[in-house]
């Protein structure tokens, strides 16, 4: 054995400093804790890396009193073993974020099984907390057998941003239109569009993934929309013809996305004169014509990127 050295055994059992990390402030420690999860509105994993209940493991009193890390959820039912849990977490998760804001997601497929008490669990942050929304629920809203009130999200001033799953029909659920500046409609008929941009004049981003409706419409009139910025309209179909466009006026629209087949270019140059807005972006999807056909019959714009058939801008 080796010799013990004077005072070694005194040394062994010193306290040890503190780590770094333990001596900054608990506010300090909360940012990073705040940083270390996806940008809100993005939904972290509600277990494992990245989620918010790993930092409980070591850091929980700084963890449950820090309540942005809590203000984003996404529950995906599938099962009813998993309906029960994830009505647990988010019933927790919720009563932990306080009053911040809430970027709720809520997805599921045709056997999705959501608790009837889980809108009582929403219904209070409705109004003071609600901030996004994403609902993909396929085929929940013919399929379910709880009854969701229309009005569940109608009355939430703070909700701003939302984003719409495929089988997502505007009469089934009130939204706040008026409020909302950032659309993403995954999959919208023509006179639902229309609709929308009858109600959301204050939209600043607009995605629209079209779908043809089986019958001609007639277009209607659309406000002026005087903060729109931001234009991404997707196509389904081959032959696309929206007639809304050719009474749509945006004179802040600073990029536009549009699919060229059967696109009417001499419509869009009377829409882009008719707004007289500053265009920085065009965008053609699925593009059989060069550049120059564009320049050539458009307004000027700064910027045309040209894809081909086939390709997609996101």
């Amino acid at each position: 054995m080796g010799t013990l050295l004077p005072g070694s055994l005194a040394m062994d059992n010193a306290p040890r400093p503190p780590a770094p990390i333990q001596t900054l402030p608990p506010e300090i420690m909360a940012e990073i804790f705040v940083n270390f999860l996806p940008p809100y509105p993005q939904f972290p994993p509600l277990a494992g890396l990245l989620s918010p209940l790993l930092l409980c493991q070591q850091w929980r009193a700084i963890a449950l009193s820090t309540p942005t890390l809590w203000s984003a959820i996404r529950l995906a039912d599938e099962s009813e073993e998993e309906a029960v849990h994830q009505f647990e977490v988010m019933t927790t998760w919720l009563a932990r974020s306080g009053r911040s804001p809430l970027s709720l997601g809520l997805s599921g497929g045709r056997h999705a099984r959501f608790r009837p008490d889980l809108l009582q669990a929403i219904w209070p942050h409705r109004r003071d907390a609600m901030r996004h929304i994403t609902l993909l629920l396929n085929g929940f809203y013919r399929r379910a057998t709880t009854k969701w009130p229309r009005s569940i999200f109608e009355h939430a001033p703070l909700l701003i941003s939302v984003v719409l799953g495929a089988s997502f029909m505007v009469d089934y659920m009130q939204l706040p239109w008026g409020n909302i500046t950032h659309l993403d409609a995954r999959c919208f008929y023509e006179h639902e569009c229309t609709d929308v941009l009858r109600a959301a004049t204050n939209l600043v981003y607009c995605k629209l993934n079209i779908i043809q409706d089986k019958t001609s419409m007639v277009a209607e009139s659309v406000p002026v929309h005087l903060h729109l910025r931001d234009l991404i309209l997707c196509k389904d179909h081959n032959v696309w013809q929206w007639g809304p466009l050719d009474n749509l006026t945006l004179p802040a629209l600073r990029t536009l996305q549009i699919p060229q087949p059967n696109t009417q270019l001499n419509s869009h140059r009377a829409f882009l004169l008719r707004s007289q807005c500053t265009l920085e972006e065009l965008r053609i999807t699925g593009a059989t014509s060069t550049e120059g056909v564009f320049r050539e019959v458009l307004p000027p714009a700064g910027t045309i990127k040209i894809e081909p058939r086939g390709t997609w801008f996101i």
